[in-house]
């Protein structure tokens, strides 16, 4: 009984895991639709840019650029966070299910 509850918990668990990551693609994809792509014409309205983030605060080229190289660092880290998780459950279980077989 013991170990069906603990498998059970380890499976919703998964799950939930599952389930975030696959809201946190989601999330990061939609972001990077909503980013504008570069332009090159848009040296002409710089100065301008530049006027209104010092006025305003609104994002010029170089504000975006730096999101995107953030997003695009962040990525292989949550895919290597997932999968170390991943490893983990996976020992735990195996160290949880050793030692139910050696009390019996």
């Amino acid at each position: 009984m013991e170990e069906r509850k603990q498998e059970f918990t380890f499976n919703s668990e998964l799950k939930l895991i599952d389930t975030l990551l696959t809201t946190l693609e989601t999330k990061l994809h939609t972001l990077r639709q909503i980013l504008p792509k570069l332009d090159p014409r848009r040296g002409l309205i710089n100065f301008g840019g530049a006027m209104l983030k010092a006025l305003f605060g609104t994002a010029v080229d170089f504000d975006i650029t730096s999101l995107r190289n953030n997003f695009d660092d962040l990525q292989p880290r949550q895919q290597d966070i997932v999968h170390s998780v991943a490893n983990q459950l996976t020992y735990i279980k195996k160290k949880i299910r050793y030692c139910y077989q050696r009390e019996r």
